[in-house]
């Protein structure tokens, strides 16, 4: 599949000089920094260089900077899940404050992001004029100078201010019944059809608080593909094993429909029960076009969107499900409840996840079921419960 997004056009890089070191520049700059909208400011750590750069432009970007793992040794570096994660964006502007501080490595990884992202880039040199190292870097770059005692309001606009996720909603367990069957081992063989679109709609927008959702995948890793398979498997009720089999040429190059295939036809009640054509929502697009992006940035012989690389570089799905709070429905308390004397200390609950195997003492999760807790109008069917004990 060929992204026409990857490599385009970068308009000219943009000098701006504040020979006065004006904190009130440094304020309006970081007062502009709004990613949704394709603004991001960067504040580099002193003596920045190399990687650390990198994670400073992920840490802009709201993602960790921490990459467990084999990350470091083994899978794509820093600077190709940065450039993944800004062409995902709209048209972007990156703005980096003490640019006259950076180092000669620092100025060609960052004209090559530039390249390969098409941001328009806008260097904040606090000096008269821009020193020896970044005039060299930029020597074959077509770039233009401006000075802050000009009029800057197009470069230092003030992003509209967007409520911020309650600290107590952060915390607490979302239910997703869509990923009731995420752990499942259910085989998913290779299949090259060309199926139809799928006969259910992803789950409405207002589902399980989906800003919520949205936010904890999009600031909880740094990794386009656990975004993407776990927003893949919240809109679709895709399985472990069926998000393997999907490649970078299921999803179109807009990334407004993604194709899984089932040969098998699994019974799954309600879920994706046969090879179809998913329509994205748009809250899941930016982390399915993170992953191909990163896919055409690092190729490694393998189109897989969701797990191209080295075994044992990403954590395990469901765990990082977990570390966002997300979890499928749980099995019912036993009845009657035991009695204790000693209370014990409440700590971390234990999440089960259905293996396939393990089907007592699950409920029955129905896709009716899955749209009434979304707040969609399911069509009149019984449901199956599970038997009250005795």
């Amino acid at each position: 599949m060929t992204r026409k997004i990857i490599y385009p056009a970068a308009p000219p890089v943009t000098v701006l000089l504040d020979p006065a070191d004006d904190a009130a520049v440094t304020r309006a700059a970081l007062a502009s920094h709004d990613p949704s909208a394709g603004r991001v400011t960067v504040h580099p750590t002193p003596a920045a260089s190399g990687t650390a750069l990198a994670l400073d432009i992920l840490a802009a970007l709201g993602k960790p900077t921490e990459l467990p793992g084999d990350w470091g040794t083994q899978g794509p570096p820093a600077w190709n899940i940065a450039a993944a994660w800004i062409l995902a964006l709209p048209d972007t502007r990156l703005t980096v404050l003490r640019a006259h501080l950076l180092d000669e490595a620092s100025w060609s990884a960052l004209l090559t992001l530039r390249t390969r992202t098409g941001v328009h880039l806008v260097a904040v040199c606090h000096t008269r004029r821009p020193p020896a190292t970044m005039r060299t870097a930029l020597r074959d770059i077509d770039h233009h100078t401006v000075s802050t005692e000009g009029p800057t309001d197009d470069l230092l606009a003030k992003a509209p201010t967007d409520p911020v996720p309650r600290r107590g909603a952060e915390g607490r367990w979302i239910t997703v019944p869509a990923l009731a069957y995420l752990d499942s081992h259910q085989d998913f063989p290779d299949c090259h059809c060309t199926p139809p679109p799928a006969r259910h709609p992803y789950v409405p927008e207002r589902a399980y608080g989906i800003d919520q959702l949205a936010h904890r995948l999009a600031t909880r890793t740094a990794y386009p593909q656990l975004a993407g398979a776990l927003a893949t498997a919240v809109f679709t009720g895709a399985p472990l094993t069926q998000l393997y089999t999907v490649r970078a040429g299921h999803l179109d190059a807009d990334a407004a429909t993604l194709t899984l295939h089932d040969r098998y036809r699994s019974r799954r009640p309600g879920f994706a029960t046969d090879c179809g054509v998913f329509t994205v929502p748009t809250w899941a697009q930016p982390f399915l076009l993170a992953a191909a992006n990163l896919v055409h940035l690092s190729p490694r012989g393998d189109d897989s969107l969701f797990f191209n690389g080295p075994p044992r570089v990403l954590m395990r799905l469901t765990d990082f499900a977990e570390h966002c709070r997300l979890r499928p429905p749980q099995p019912a308390p036993p009845w009657p409840r035991p009695r204790t004397r000693r209370k014990k200390k409440p700590g971390p609950p234990t999440i089960q996840w259905y293996n396939g195997i393990n089907m007592p003492g699950f409920e029955y999760v129905s896709y009716e079921q899955w749209l009434r807790s979304a707040g969609g109008q399911p069509t009149p069917m019984a449901s199956m419960r599970r038997p009250r004990r005795a």
